[in-house]
């Protein structure tokens, strides 16, 4: 038995846990957002006298990324309805997962990605190959030195440790990137728009997950570097007001979005962002153009493009062959890259006319499946062209 002053210490202690928020119960991230009038002073005061921690601050939005050592005192923030608006749990989400995935020997010469050929980019080259625009990779990061890729990437950041270093330690963003802008060198792989800038946007880590305040903080990244487009080959089914916000705010600078519509493989499951509004959702087709049996189908499916065995780089200044509408939607990405480097003044909603307006039907599949229908370069660029006459 305890001694009464051991009890009497014990009871003291638990208490002080108590009135700290430590009792043993895990600690709570949540993403709050702000009234205009709340400044970053008063935010941080306003987060810590309800017993939180500033973990990030999200300017773009008006919000923050916030620690509580429990859910009462991360609701009670709500009391204070003058001043926060919004709160609600900053969870993890994952990329659009790659599927089959495989080694792919280095090629002792440059080929065509059956993709790239498919779409028609190659017709497109010798009026525009992406020279001048800035796509980002909200990602995993990318491999710098990737031979196939390095000179065509301009910088990046890392969101989750906050600092200018996006190497890539899963190596799903460096696929998305090759499909983007692998150069066009006479070796690996040749990309949808072969000089475009590439900006390396690292939200996610090697196990390829992130929260969403990492990936807000990557919208406002791309908004301060002045970034024409934005691919997003990640997805979640649980939907955003932080994330749906960064998305508005990224529209209205003009960026172009554009996101894989996810591989759930049925009907209405599109996942967020390629939910929203202002983002194109791309879905995934084979080698006999058909969509892919694994991809999302749902009204919110912009346009199609090439999924399946699709072969680029990879980390370790490798090369992978993968699936899934990852790999789709960096096709669409270059495709506007091409697009806006030949028209730099069109607007975003003037790239998206010309993309979808000039899409090839698939026969035998709906609208929710495939969209507009596969996207194709050439078309894109004749239309684009025609918008700017």
């Amino acid at each position: 038995m305890l001694p009464i002053y051991g009890i009497y210490l014990m009871a003291v202690a638990a208490l002080a846990r108590k009135a700290l928020g430590l009792t043993g119960r895990p600690a709570v991230r949540k993403i709050v957002l702000f009234d205009p009038s709340v400044g970053p002073d008063r935010l941080h005061s306003i987060v810590e006298a309800c017993g939180g921690r500033l973990k990030k601050a999200l300017p773009l939005i008006n919000g923050a990324a916030c620690v509580f050592p429990g859910e009462e005192q991360a609701i009670s923030l709500l009391a204070r309805a003058g001043e926060v608006k919004w709160v609600e749990d900053d969870f993890m989400v994952s990329i659009v997962k790659e599927r089959f995935v495989r080694p792919r020997p280095k090629p002792r010469q440059q080929s065509m990605p059956w993709g790239v050929k498919r779409i028609l980019a190659p017709g497109c080259w010798d009026r525009t190959t992406g020279k001048g625009v800035r796509v980002a990779v909200l990602d995993t990061g990318i491999d710098m030195n990737h031979p196939d890729l390095k000179s065509n990437v301009r910088g990046g950041y890392d969101t989750i440790n906050e600092r200018p270093d996006p190497t890539d330690d899963n190596g799903h963003g460096t696929h998305v990137a090759g499909t983007i802008a692998a150069l066009n060198n006479g070796f690996g792989v040749v990309g949808v728009a072969p000089e475009a800038s590439i900006y390396a946007v690292k939200a996610f880590d090697s196990r390829g997950q992130g929260q969403v305040s990492d990936i807000v903080q990557g919208v406002e990244w791309c908004v301060q570097q002045k970034v024409n487009i934005i691919n997003m080959s990640f997805g979640t089914r649980e939907s955003s007001k932080a994330l749906t916000l960064a998305m508005e705010k990224a529209a209205a600078a003009g960026i172009i979005m554009v996101a894989a519509a996810g591989n759930e493989g049925r009907q209405d499951s599109v996942l967020y962002p390629g939910r929203d509004p202002n983002v194109m959702a791309v879905a995934a087709t084979t080698p006999d153009d058909r969509i892919a049996s694994f991809s999302s189908s749902g009204r919110e499916v912009a346009i199609s493009a090439p999924g399946e065995d699709v072969p680029s780089t990879y980390k370790g200044s490798t090369y992978k062959t993968t699936s899934g509408t990852s790999m789709a939607c960096p096709h669409v990405s270059g495709v506007a890259a091409l697009i806006l480097s030949a028209v730099p003044t069109l607007t975003r909603d003037e790239v998206r006319k010309a993309i979808c307006g000039t899409a090839i039907r698939l026969s035998g599949f709906s609208a929710e499946q495939q969209g507009a229908g596969l996207v194709s370069a050439q078309a894109a660029l004749r239309a684009a062209l025609q918008l700017a006459r």
